[in-house]
């Protein structure tokens, strides 16, 4: 089945309870009849206004119900949807609306003072669509659209166009080095991935059956994203529960509050949070035992996490609290989804970092490039066969670098090193480009990270290497700790893991380690405290 997005949710659409939520944020609920009529709107004006099939349209907006409309009016429209950082400046903005050449923009009216130096810096921006944070449509004037406007003027019926599953979206990543990259997604490569997932019972083999199966459930899956939908971590997510009738709730902070979380799953039944590893799951599992039986959280069966190391220590907390629960850690990128599966329940939580391989799963020799034997405990490169992005848009240079043809196949190599397990197994190790060579010897950070976060007082940690005459570079560990932090104490209890050469020779104590928005780890920001 060649699927699109924009045909699933036409037919979801048909066979849905019109008043069923598909968006809640806080106290505003658009129904899935408003969420149809809106999102067909939005579609149909970009048509109108001359948008053609795989032109670029970006958003820049903080968590709010237009990010999600907009993105399901994009692929609706057969259009490029781009994710921009709310975080971004002006000229950061500007080079990936450049990059992918992006000719419409779409913002949130609280980012109207980067206005004039965005219209000065991208004269190839036709289209500017105001979102109004409050949902009430207000004259935008001087070139620019209303997006409530948008969305509220018309009949709302379906688009009569003939999709493709070879339609898309870019999902712009920054990486650990270098400029923004837009991964380019087809719809139907992205679908088949979803349907991956150890979470999905029954795979629909046409849009018949997959309607019929929304038709017939009627209590759908009720999704909260913890992390900000402009990475794809969060807004995949919600997509993924739209897609099959179901509902996401958005959460409303800026930044992440373990309370505000529980809260809303409680008032609104959620039944999954998807979240990015540990940075996320910590203060989840610390909001639940500093109040122990505060929150009604029976409708709660899943947790997912994708894109971060998830502790065995920590999802072993999380099931005491909520034994119901299933855990499951999916390991991928932007570049490739489901190359691994983790799956923890009470009674059973496995070792951090160990996964089911997926089917297509392999690892890739690091100096020869070939596909290593799965009956040997080698290790080598991640990388996966079958459905995966087409590569870095308008990049054949670094597309070719991370999409490897290997044999006839061909495979997406995203840069995390492992250890294979046989028969089916694999542990992760670290991220291969992220490596420190130390006298010779190559340290993954990540290890060291997580060994460092299992010591008395160590609340984060972030590990980078550090420029050194003697050692080529050494280990330095961003640290940020609590008062029940003893460095020899910890250096002890680091030896009980990892070899001498694989410890900090220097720790810096900082307020909060840098991270982005989405839980994952600033290492430009930790080299720059390191150097210095």
């Amino acid at each position: 089945m060649d699927w699109n997005y924009g045909d699933i949710l036409d037919a979801v659409a048909r066979v849905v309870p019109p008043d069923r939520p598909a968006l809640i944020w806080g106290d505003d609920i658009v129904t899935w009849a408003d969420f149809d009529r809106r999102t067909n709107n939005v579609a149909a004006k970009l048509v109108d206004l001359d948008f053609k099939p795989d032109d670029r349209i970006a958003i820049l907006c903080r968590n709010h119900p237009a990010y999600m409309e907009f993105l399901v009016a994009g692929v609706k429209a057969r259009l490029l949807t781009v994710n921009l950082n709310y975080r971004y400046t002006a000229e950061e903005i500007a080079y990936v609306l450049k990059d992918c050449g992006a000719t419409g923009l779409f913002y949130q009216d609280s980012y109207e003072p980067l206005l004039p130096a965005l219209r000065a810096l991208l004269p190839s921006v036709a289209t500017w669509v105001r979102i109004e944070s409050d949902r009430k449509s207000a004259p935008a004037g001087d070139g620019v659209l209303s997006y409530e406007a948008m969305a509220t003027a018309g009949e709302g019926a379906p688009l009569t166009i003939k999709r493709s599953w070879q339609d898309g979206y870019l999902l712009y990543t920054g990486g650990t080095t270098g400029k923004p990259k837009g991964v380019h997604w087809p719809l139907g490569q992205a679908r088949r991935v979803q349907l991956e997932s150890p979470l999905i019972l029954k795979v629909p083999t046409s849009m018949e059956e997959h309607a019929e199966m929304v038709r017939a459930n009627p209590a759908p899956s009720r999704i909260i994203p913890a992390c900000p939908l402009m990475h794809g971590s969060g807004s995949n997510a919600a997509m993924g529960d739209l897609l099959n009738g179901g509902t996401a709730i958005i959460l409303t902070q800026d930044r992440f509050d373990a309370d505000e979380l529980w809260r809303a799953a409680e008032r609104h039944g959620a039944t999954r949070v998807a979240i990015v590893g540990d940075v996320f799951a910590k203060p989840m599992l610390k909001a639940l035992e500093d109040n122990p039986g505060g929150y009604d959280l029976s409708t709660m069966k899943a947790i997912s996490s994708a894109g971060l190391t998830w502790t065995k220590e920590v999802k072993e907390g999380l099931v005491r609290q909520l034994p119901q629960l299933s855990l499951v850690d999916i390991l991928g990128a932007s570049e490739a989804s489901g190359l691994g599966y983790s799956v923890a329940k009470a009674g059973h939580v496995p070792e951090t970092g160990i996964f089911d391989a997926a089917p297509s799963t392999v690892l890739i020799d690091a100096d020869s490039g070939t596909v290593l034997p799965k009956d040997q405990p080698v290790e080598g490169f991640l990388a996966r066969s079958g459905p995966m992005a087409l590569g870095y848009y308008g990049d054949p240079d670094k597309t070719a670098a991370t999409y490897r043809v290997i044999d006839g196949v061909r495979y997406a190599v995203p840069g995390d090193f492992a250890r294979w397990l046989p028969p089916n197994q694999f542990m992760l190790i670290g991220r291969g480009n992220l490596s420190i060579n130390t006298g010779g010897e190559k340290v993954f950070p990540e290890e060291v990270e997580e060994a460092l976060k299992l010591q008395p007082g160590v609340i984060d940690a972030l590990v980078v290497g550090r420029p050194d005459e003697k050692w080529g570079k050494i280990v330095v560990a961003i640290v940020k700790a609590d008062a029940a932090f003893n460095e020899a104490e910890v250096r002890r209890g680091l030896s009980q893991s990892l070899s001498s050469y694989k410890h900090p020779k220097t720790f810096i104590f900082v307020d909060e380690v840098p991270r982005h928005e989405s839980g994952k780890a600033d290492y430009r920001s930790a080299n720059a405290l390191a150097v210095v």
